[in-house]
């Protein structure tokens, strides 16, 4: 979404290492904190080298904004859609995170190219949460329909304290 950050660099970086190193890896499990809001965690094990664990904490959302399971509307399915058969949403989170995913990196394009492409979405995880609202009520807004669970006036949140507010007419 344009009003949203790039990929998170330090999360694309982790992704191509693993996927290139293979098999040949270590345990990996930390939380790393990006744009001072979104704080992610980090999983990769021995055990299972080729599936990723995701845990990502979002900022506050402002009191107007709705919610669904703690996650902004729409989210669940922005991240099904963007994602596909790559990432399971893992339910419940991981304590105090607002979603977990497990990420399976044997299910990536052979493709180098699409692979990076695909890696790209993964790291603007941020991004595809985030804008959720604004792609649902866009997509309403062009079909004429009304948006499911929507009042007058919607916020999205773009930094801790820093929302934006659509009013969809």
């Amino acid at each position: 979404m344009i009003l949203l950050q790039s990929p998170s660099r330090f999360l694309l970086q982790i992704l191509k290492d693993r996927v290139v190193s293979g098999d040949k890896g270590v345990d990996i499990d930390c939380h790393t904190v990006e744009f001072d809001d979104v704080r992610y965690h980090i999983q990769f094990s021995m055990r299972n080298p080729k599936v990723m664990v995701l845990s990502v904490a979002l900022p506050l959302a402002p009191p107007e904004a709705i919610l669904h399971d703690g996650l902004p509307l729409g989210a669940i399915d922005a991240i099904k859609a963007a994602y596909g058969a790559v990432v399971q949403i893992l339910d419940p989170p991981k304590d105090c995170f607002d979603v977990t995913m497990k990420i399976n990196l044997t299910k990536l394009p052979t493709d180098e190219e699409q692979r990076n492409v695909v890696l790209t979405r993964i790291a603007s995880v941020r991004e595809v949460v985030l804008g959720a609202p604004l792609k649902l009520l866009l997509r309403h807004l062009a079909s004429k329909t009304v948006a499911p669970n929507v009042d007058k006036l919607v916020a999205l949140v773009h930094r801790p304290n820093e929302s934006f507010f659509l009013a969809p007419q």
